[in-house]
């Protein structure tokens, strides 16, 4: 048995952004319903997207996942390529080993997994420590800890990709760059500015739920940014991916 699914990139983006959108107002008219009007049910909870558990935080780690999918795909292909040429290159002295970059989409692969493990379980909150945070007099925006191992993590991360980054093709390397900045931004630089919000107000004002909301949007459209760049290149490296899917007891 065979399955076959087809992809557009931009439809598939078009798609994912319409959810965005739709989290993005819920989430408004959930705060204005907070702030305005004092409507606090239990159920608004669920389309919340500064909450955890709930249909936003199942919508970004879904994304998170095919992503992984995506990478997890295109290292298999890469290796299988990779182990084509030595064996090219073995017959032939004259043949080179053109791509060595499988591994890098190999461990990208896994990264987006732990994001989507971490989307969902928010396993970095466990960082958010305040009396830590104000024994160690750390300023008001680096009082949500993680940050500080965040973007050591980040830092590191972009040093070990640069040159693959510029192995990529032009257009791969401006869907990532631009993804990576509206990630980064959202899930870093704006979780600092909350944290700074937090410390002078609290987070039950308007002003943070705002942020937040913000905050949110910018990972989720930074995950379709990518994931709309890794269809492409797949489309212009091999418009096909067979899927095999073995049945067993």
């Amino acid at each position: 048995m065979q399955l076959y699914l087809t992809l557009s990139p931009l439809k598939l983006a078009k798609g994912l952004t319409l959810g965005v959108v739709f989290f993005t107002l819920t989430s408004i008219g959930v705060q204005i319903g907070k702030f305005v009007f004092n409507y606090r049910e239990d159920w608004t909870v669920m389309f919340n997207v500064d909450r955890e558990m709930n249909l936003p935080t199942f919508y970004s780690a879904l994304m998170l996942g095919f992503c992984a999918w995506l990478l997890s795909a295109i290292a298999s292909g890469k290796q299988a390529e990779l182990e084509k040429q030595k064996t090219l290159s073995d017959a032939n002295d004259d043949a080179p080993v053109k791509y060595r970059y499988f591994q890098q989409w190999k461990w990208l692969s896994i990264i987006f997994g732990l994001l989507a493990f971490d989307e969902v379980f928010m396993i970095h909150e466990i960082l958010i420590i305040p009396d830590i945070a104000d024994a160690l007099r750390l300023p008001a925006f680096l009082h949500s800890m993680w940050v500080i191992p965040g973007t050591i993590l980040v830092v590191i991360f972009l040093r070990k990709y640069w040159n693959f980054w510029l192995y990529l093709p032009q257009k791969t390397r401006y869907h990532f760059a631009l993804a990576a900045s509206l990630y980064i931004s959202g899930a870093l630089l704006l979780e600092m500015v909350g944290s700074y919000i937090t410390v002078l107000e609290n987070q039950q004002n308007p002003i943070y739920a705002g942020m937040a909301i913000i905050e949110e949007i910018m990972e989720m459209m930074g995950v379709i940014v990518f994931m709309y760049g890794l269809l492409v290149y797949i489309r212009e490296w091999q418009q096909k991916i067979n899927i095999e899917i073995k049945i067993i007891i």
